[in-house]
């Protein structure tokens, strides 16, 4: 029956066999290649075929079949067939082996059937018997060699284990310690979210109704910090790479190749070689690198680039490429008491005061930074701060961070520019800023309105005082100085406003009056080298109730009658022990010491008085300009810190400093402020990231040691110049960051918690709750 053939099923179609020609051709280049260094193999494995016909017992006779019993060989039969000899050849007469007695080394085959027609030809091919096979020759082995052929061809010896792996919480634990160490805060968060989740895992596989453990878990862990799934995938993903590979995976952002890199061509690779190689050392920023690309360099060869240019971060990653690094000369190691207890205490004051009056202050949106007035209630006032600070600027103070070449030439160390000794003449300057308007000073409106004026009811122009000390320079700048200028400005920008002005804890911020009351300036007789102090009032703690409350002078009284016992101290200071004597507190003190009068000064509060000395030395170098002013030694204990020296009665000094209108003696500055109807306040040792206006110093210096060139013409221009050229809401960024950081410490945060704080959360005045979470697992 003709038609169409049915097409055979696929299961039933042909297969290639792959034995043709070509293929055979083709395969037959890797076989030798593959066989490349087997005679090496094979001449081993025939010396230990001769080592092993050594231990083999003797062959009994085929033929009979007699013979002892064969002793066991240990050789491994399945090893390379080379090692197998076989010594009975097949008979002529037949194709098939005797199979009743196949010896030890009898290779044993089934029968073939071979066609008849072929059956003669494939016995001719066979070879013909021999008697005795001729002996291979055999060389004798070092006793070395065949204890290693042994031990090769034994396959009953255990080899050691593999070492235990660690559990994974072991490896996250020390993951977690070096991520700490080097404050890497991303890895922290990862590494302590897999930890949480393996403690989550096991809870929930106990748990036989929770179905899918692992993603739950995961889900839970990432919600707790304000993730979604895709971080609890990743947490997953995380625990199976670091129980891997021990660590955690390699970070991919920036290594991507969409974008070809200009310097990859060779005009611009040789022509940027050539600009870095004629630069100074020292002299080389990304900001000029970036300049001479895109105004010099692409211009020259022609490139357009429609209006793109390098950035100042492109140049920065160029620099790399090419083997730059950037260096730091700044030398000296500083050592902070940002977290001791009296530090922390002070601190803690501090931002309880402020909190009372934040209703009371301006307020600042936070993306325009427009500023928000308060809403304020019957007989309240606007409260507006002001920060003060001081800071130097000397001729010399250039580049402290430079970018210079890896290595030199020759494979030498980087060439570091060669800088002057020394830092060169300096410029003091004191400055005020407000949030409100910027730098503390008149606008251009009460400038004109002044002008009618006689000069001497003029207003300073500007709170901002710039000297040029030194000993032929400007001489003193005191307390007086630094104020008197502040007051008037404030009170004519803000009428009926309070300004808190904020000062640092200098030694001359904390200088005294004149007549401020001080015990270690006191002798303990009247007259004599001691300053005349003013009035004061005895303590409402004295222990004599009839003495609470009298107004007492601290100086004889000039109109004394020469009939009185003190006539030839009128005038004069009367020492402390007058003073004590009038308090009622000489006999107390005569009695507790068993009838002895009490030393002037003992030994211990000696100490005392000198370190005093030694401050009160610094600060008025400070305030004749001869040294850059400094906050107090982190070693440095004060009375009012809490610290006992020594007994409470131990010598007349000791006792008088201890009354309360001794320890309440208010700075200089501070009476002068409070007098003008406004407030003052200390920020504490170690904590100039309070003080806005640290962070100004940073934006001038920065720019400032970019543009010096180490004349004193050049430095005297600059740095008004570069003080006014800050806008106001740079300064309002400033002061928004400040408040960041007294949110933070006054949630409990210490300074690396409220680093990390800070700089989450850049664009508010106030730490996110959310913050909180990651800080307690980051740092807890």
């Amino acid at each position: 029956m003709k038609g169409k053939e049915k097409k055979a099923p696929l299961g039933a179609m042909p297969s290639y066999s792959g034995t043709g020609k070509t293929t055979l051709w083709k395969n037959k280049k890797k076989y030798m290649q593959a066989a490349i260094g087997t005679s090496a193999i094979s001449g081993f494995f025939s010396r230990a075929k001769q080592l092993a016909s050594e231990f083999k017992a003797p062959t009994p006779d085929l033929a009979s079949g007699s013979g002892s019993a064969l002793a066991p060989i240990d050789v491994d039969t399945d090893s390379d067939p080379e090692i197998i000899s076989v010594d009975a050849a097949p008979s002529t007469s037949s194709i098939e082996p005797d199979t009743s007695h196949p010896g030890p080394e009898t290779v044993v085959t089934a029968p073939m059937s071979v066609p008849d027609c072929q059956s003669q030809a494939v016995i001719e091919e066979l070879p013909a018997p021999s008697a005795e096979p001729a002996p291979l020759p055999v060389e004798e082995p070092s006793s070395a060699e065949t204890i290693a052929v042994r031990e090769l061809l034994d396959i009953s010896m255990e080899w050691e284990p593999a070492p235990a792996r660690p559990p994974l919480r072991v490896i996250l634990m020390k993951l977690i310690a070096a991520a700490k160490k080097h404050g890497a805060y991303s890895s922290l968060i990862k590494l302590n979210s897999v930890k949480d989740y393996l403690s989550l895992v096991y809870t929930y596989e106990m748990n036989p109704r929770i179905k899918n453990p692992r993603t739950k878990a995961s889900l839970a862990i990432a919600a707790r910090i304000g993730k979604g799934p895709a971080f609890a995938r990743k947490i997953r993903e995380l625990a199976i790479y670091i129980d891997r590979f021990h660590t955690l995976p390699p970070r991919n952002r920036g290594k991507h190749h969409a974008h070809p890199s200009l310097l990859n061509d060779e005009r611009v690779f040789h022509a940027v070689r050539r600009y870095l190689s004629v630069t100074a050392a020292g002299e080389i920023t990304p900001r000029e690198l970036a300049n001479q690309v895109n105004h010099v360099i692409i211009p020259g060869i022609g490139f357009d680039l429609d209006g793109k240019t390098i950035s100042e971060r492109g140049a920065i990653r160029w620099l790399i490429k090419l083997g730059y690094t950037l260096s730091n000369v700044k030398k000296g190691v500083y050592i902070d008491g940002h977290e001791r207890p009296d530090v922390v205490k002070s601190r803690k004051t501090l931002l309880d005061r402020l909190a009372e009056d934040e209703h009371l202050r301006y307020t600042f949106d936070d993306k325009t930074l427009e500023p928000i007035p308060p809403k304020l209630g019957p007989g309240e006032k606007c409260h507006i701060p002001v920060f003060q600070d001081e800071s130097i600027f000397r001729t010399n103070d250039l580049r402290q961070r430079v970018w210079v070449k890896t290595k030199g030439l020759n494979g030498n160390a980087p060439a570091l520019p060669l800088r002057k000794k020394g830092a060169g003449r300096s410029q003091m300057v004191s400055d005020f800023i407000v949030e409100l308007t910027g730098h503390l000073k008149l606008t251009n409106e009460l400038i004109e309105a002044q002008r009618p004026l006689p000069e001497g009811q003029h207003i300073p122009e500007q709170a901002r005082e710039i000297i040029y000390p030194g000993k032929n320079a400007d001489g003193w700048w005191d307390a007086k100085q630094l104020i008197k200028q502040a007051i008037p400005i404030f009170e004519a920008l803000f009428p009926n406003a309070v300004g808190e002005f904020f000062f640092d804890q200098s030694t001359a911020h904390a200088a005294l009056a004149p007549d401020a009351l001080r015990a270690h300036d006191m002798n303990v007789k009247p007259g004599g080298k001691q300053p005349k102090m003013h009035d004061t009032i005895i303590p409402h703690s004295n222990p004599n109730p009839a003495l609470r409350g009298i107004v007492q002078s601290m100086v004889f009284d000039e109109d004394l009658p020469p009939s009185h016992p003190d006539y030839e101290h009128r005038g004069k200071p009367k020492g402390m022990r007058r003073v004590l004597e009038e308090r009622g507190l000489w006999d107390i003190l005569t009695e507790k010491n068993g009838g002895k009068e009490i030393p002037g000064t003992c030994q211990t509060c000696k100490l005392s008085q000198k370190e005093r000395e030694k401050r009160e030395k610094e600060a008025a170098e400070v305030m004749a300009g001869l040294d850059e002013p400094e906050e107090a030694d982190s070693d440095d204990i004060e009375l009012s810190s809490g610290v006992e020296l020594t007994g409470a009665t131990c010598c007349m000094r000791k006792v008088l400093s201890e009354q309360e209108d001794f320890l309440n003696e208010k700075p200089l500055l501070q009476v002068i402020i409070e007098r003008a109807g406004h407030k003052c306040y200390f920020l504490p040792k170690f904590h100039c990231e309070l003080n806005p206006i640290e962070m100004q110093w940073g934006w001038v210096k920065g720019r400032y040691r970019a543009l010096a060139d180490g004349s004193w013409q050049r430095a005297k221009e600059l740095v008004p110049a570069l003080l006014d050229s800050i806008e106001i809401k740079t300064i309002r960024a400033f002061f928004r960051k400040t408040w960041r950081y007294m949110d933070a410490y006054r949630q409990g945060l210490n300074a690396a918690q409220a680093e990390y704080a800070v700089k989450k959360y850049k664009s508010h005045r106030k730490i996110g709750k959310k913050i909180y979470k990651n800080v307690n697992m980051l740092f807890n």
